[in-house]
This record gives structure tokens, sequence and C-alpha cells, in this order.
């Protein structure tokens, strides 16, 4: 069994260093062949296309134009006037400006949110290079065990069958024929197991992956000692693992500095035009709204709760680095699970 995990390991790590490997380029090619149709890689590279869509979503922010129109008439009980019916409107723009730190952040929220799915579908390959090479591994057992019993009953039927000659020239007697092909006869049984065990095993790895066409036995996985020694040597900075923590602990970490942002609200800014008294009377204005009230109260609330997240993934970081293990899953529709959002007080 160890044998075969540092087969899995070897054939796993073989496609960091592929140009220097041209020997196991044909293991290596079915292997990259294979892992493309697993739906776990489907699913990860899926996701690329959404991560895509968010980080646009979040680096043009929340906010746009506004452009408000009225009209009206004003009617006036006034004798002196020399009219008592005015036609008067209004029009203006307005947008909510983001504060220069937020739309910093707000930009490296973006830029995490896509290397996070890139993580993601390097991790899902690395996964499965992982378990297609177990399964690899395996087969290759089963067929040496296969080819190596198959010989070695070959070999007792041969001494067998010259035993019996012997004992029909007198020679030798038949209790030694009859216990050398009775020998014989285990030996062939345990070719047969071994044959079932090498096609079980060559069935699983089919049916893992039913699209592609293996050969008939499995190739070896030649590697040099030079080869080995690089990869048992590779930092953990390489592991998929390692980055998808790293960059989780980045996201939380920039998502509790823009909640402590947030506690100061976005101004608004606008321009008014306005024609009154038929004309008589116009005014161009320019307007600058600050929002208080109850959401500042959700602002407050938002900062704390950040930083339990932050200190949560700053935890899976660390574990997924002394054990190579992923942190849980992190995010949906882009928000952490089991946030509050000061728009929707509900639990997503």
């Amino acid at each position: 069994m160890k044998l075969s995990l540092f087969a899995a390991s070897l054939l796993t790590a073989a496609t960091i260093a592929l140009p220097a490997l041209g020997q196991s380029a044909s293991v290596v090619d079915i292997m990259e062949q294979s892992i493309r149709t697993s739906p776990s890689v489907f699913t990860a590279e899926a996701d690329l296309d959404r991560a895509s869509a968010t980080a646009s979503r979040i680096a043009s922010g929340p906010y746009e134009f506004e452009v408000n129109a009225s009209g009206g008439q004003r009617r006036m009980d006034n004798p002196l006037a020399s009219e008592s019916r005015y036609t008067e409107w209004a029009a203006g723009v307005s947008r909510t400006i983001r504060l220069p730190g937020k739309k910093r952040i707000d930009q490296d929220l973006a830029r995490i949110e896509t290397d996070l799915a890139g993580s993601t579908l390097d991790q899902a390959l690395h996964l499965e290079r992982r378990e297609f090479a177990m399964l690899w591994s395996e087969w290759r057992s089963a067929d040496l065990l296969r080819e190596t019993s198959s010989v070695q009953a070959e070999e007792a039927l041969r001494i067998a069958e010259l035993e019996q000659v012997a004992v029909d020239k007198g020679a030798e007697r038949q209790i030694r024929a009859d216990q050398l092909a009775a020998a014989a006869a285990l030996l062939q049984l345990q070719a047969d197991q071994d044959r079932s065990a090498a096609e079980v095993a060559r069935a699983a790895l089919t049916s893992r992956y039913p699209d592609i066409a293996f050969p008939a036995r499995p190739i070896p996985l030649e590697l040099g000692d030079s080869a080995i020694a690089g990869l048992l040597d590779a930092s953990i900075e390489r592991m998929p693992a390692w980055r998808n923590s790293q960059l989780v602990a980045e996201q939380a970490r920039l998502q509790a500095q823009r909640a402590r942002l947030e506690k100061t609200p976005d101004p608004t800014l606008g321009l008014e035009f306005t024609n009154e008294f038929g004309g008589a009377e116009t005014s161009i204005m320019a307007r600058v709204t600050i929002p208080i009230g109850g959401s500042t109260r959700c602002r407050s609330a938002t900062g704390p709760r950040r930083a339990g997240f932050l200190s949560g993934d700053r935890v899976r970081a660390a574990i997924a680095e002394r054990f190579y293990v992923l942190a849980p899953e992190g995010t949906r529709n882009g928000q952490r699970v089991g946030e509050y959002s000061c728009e929707d007080p509900k639990r997503l």
C-alpha cells in the first residue's frame, strides 16, 4: 500500500516538471486526457465564468447613475399677475461615489475572486490526478502480479509434466508427480485470481473515465533519480491546497478591511436643473447627500463579524499549511457562507 501511495504521489507531482520528464509523457498524456473528463474538473472550469462575472460586479461597484425628471403646472390666484398658469419642469442626474479606499479594496477582492476560482480548478486537477495515479498504480500492481503468477503457473505445470514423464519411465514415484501436479493447479488458480484482480482494477479506471480508450496493459512510469529528488523536494508553496488557503485568508482580511470602511457611508453627488414660472426662473443646483440613521448600526456590526471570519480563515490556512488539506467551503454567490447582508437580514 505504501508503494502505491508513493507511486501515486510521484505520478501526481510529475505534471509539475512535465518538460523534464519526456520518458513518462505517455502516461502523463493519458492522465491529462482522463482528468479533463471528470465532473469535478468540469464544475471547476464552469466556475471560472461565475468568478469572472462576480469579479466584474465587485470591481464596478454597486452604484449607477440615476436620472430623475418631473413636470407640472403651477396655478396662481393673483389678479395682478399677467398669467395664472405656468408650465414647470425639473431634471437631474446623481450618482453615489465609492470612497477611494473602498474602491481599491474592491479591486483587490475582484482579483482574488478570479484567483480563487483558478486555485479551485488547480486543486480539482490535483485531486483528480492523485485519484488517477492511485487507480493506475493499482492496475499496474495487479497486472504485474498477474504476469508473475502466470509465469509461475506455467513453470510449475512444465515441471509436473516432466515429473510425470519420469514416472512413466519408472525413474520416479507417482506420488511425487501428483504433488507437483497439485501445486501447479494451485498456482494456476492463483494466476486466475490475479487475472481477475487486474481486470477489476482496469474496470475501476475505465468506469471513472468512460470516454478514454486505455491500453490493454498499463504503461510503466519511469522516473530518474534526479527527477524523484526534485519532486520530493518540492516546496509547500506549490501545493494547490496551500495556495487556496492563502487566498481565502487574504480574501477574509480584505473583507474585514472593507467592512471597517463601510462604517463611513458613501456620498451621493447630484446636479439638478429647474425651470419655474414658464421659464421666468431657472436654476442649476449641486447636491451632496450622505445617508445617516439605522444603516449605520448595520455597518458598525459588520466589522466584528468580518473579524470573526478572518480569524477562522487564518486557522484553516494554518491547518492547510501544516497538513496539506483544503479549508472548508468558502463562498456562495460572491458572499461567504453564513454571512448576513445589510440589505437582506435573512441568512444566506
